[in-house]
């Protein structure tokens, strides 16, 4: 009687360290591929804190390139009030992390980032947030009418959305690389001889009024104006908002955005910068929106000075979204040609807005 209490105890024991041993081995590699929502397999979805970093990090890590600004903004985004971010977790792993940014007057809610761990991705845990995430918008920002996102245009992302949202445009970019030994970096004033005689400095944007948003509304791509406010919207920093005086002015007061303006015969033109630190080295992401590439070209020279005097040392990546389709090819060469840069050869050359009714 006592061996079969001793023999049974020991079997409870070996029972109980084979379950605790197995709720240690990673979750995804025994989760059949598209049963993320399955019977026994709980995904829980949370507000994110502060001290999520470390493991939002960790999902995020080699994605885009390098470039990913969820590093560095990660810690704004939790302290800014217009900001939610919400993780979702399995076995109190955080496999993702979704953010949204009310806009335009709180009628608008915009994807600041969306990621999934690579071995949860194809089942199903995005969708869940999204769906999540847009009850939670309409229980608690009732006044938000539409969701607009941005993502790659021609990748696997841009296939999901154009099957739930509608397409309003796209926008190229093209991205360039270099470390602190090439001739202009050594010497940032040496780029004064690349300068376009005739034209006026670059200066900070002071104030925007409606007649600066319509001059500038020329450089958008046609068909920004399609969307459901019949407004045009302007990409900044990957974000669309509708361009008018509110939301430019509102960019140009917050600390890490800095607007930037030409005024050539009468013309207008806009560059945003916004810098950070990446996997790649020190970001540089520019929009410019201007009539032709001379006044492109100026724009860019401009930052591109500010940062080499910034950031001496370090290695520089920089990403040009450019309004007008016609000066891609030209950014790009002046940037390889003349400048001398490395062009990241990445599979992806346009972001494409999506919007639909929430």
């Amino acid at each position: 009687m006592l061996f079969l209490q001793v023999w049974n105890a020991i079997l409870s024991v070996c029972c109980n360290i084979f379950h605790w041993l197995l709720s240690l081995w990673p979750l995804g590699q025994r989760i059949p591929q598209g049963k993320a929502s399955s019977p026994g397999v709980h995904v829980a979805i949370r507000l994110a804190r502060h001290r999520d970093y470390n493991a939002v990090m960790r999902i995020s890590e080699a994605l885009l390139y390098g470039t990913d600004y969820l590093r560095a903004k990660f810690h704004s985004f939790i302290d800014a009030p217009d900001v939610t971010v919400f993780l979702a977790e399995v076995g109190h792993k955080v496999v993702a992390v979704k953010a949204s940014k009310i806009v335009d007057s709180g009628t608008v809610s915009i994807t600041k980032a969306s990621r999934v761990a690579p071995e949860w991705r194809e089942q199903g845990i995005d969708r869940k947030m999204t769906l999540y995430l847009d009850q939670w918008i309409r229980k608690n920002r009732p006044r938000v009418k539409y969701k607009r996102s941005v993502t790659y245009a021609n990748g696997r992302r841009a296939e999901t959305l154009r099957k739930r949202m509608r397409h309003v445009f796209s926008v190229p970019f093209i991205v360039n690389h270099c470390g602190p030994s090439l001739w202009w970096r050594q010497d940032p004033a040496q780029l004064a001889q690349l300068d376009t005689p005739g034209l006026p400095d670059v200066v900070p944007l002071q104030t925007a009024d409606d007649d600066f948003c319509t001059a500038l509304q020329k450089w958008l791509p046609s068909e920004a104006c399609a969307g459901y406010h019949g407004k045009p919207i302007i990409l900044i920093e990957r974000d669309p908002y509708i361009l008018c005086p509110a939301n430019l002015n509102r960019l140009q007061a917050r600390a890490h955005n800095a607007l930037y303006t030409l005024k050539h015969k009468g013309e207008w033109s806009l560059s945003v910068v916004d810098t950070y630190p990446a996997q790649c080295g020190r970001m540089l992401s520019l929009d410019i929106y201007a009539k032709d590439f001379l006044t492109l070209q100026k724009h860019l020279l401009k930052h591109l000075h500010d940062a080499s005097i910034r950031f001496r040392r370090e290695h520089i990546c920089t990403r040009v979204f450019v309004g007008l389709s016609e000066w891609k090819d030209q950014v790009q060469n002046f940037c390889g040609e003349v400048l001398q840069m490395d062009a990241s050869h990445l599979p992806y050359s346009e972001m494409g807005v999506f919007e639909c009714e929430l």
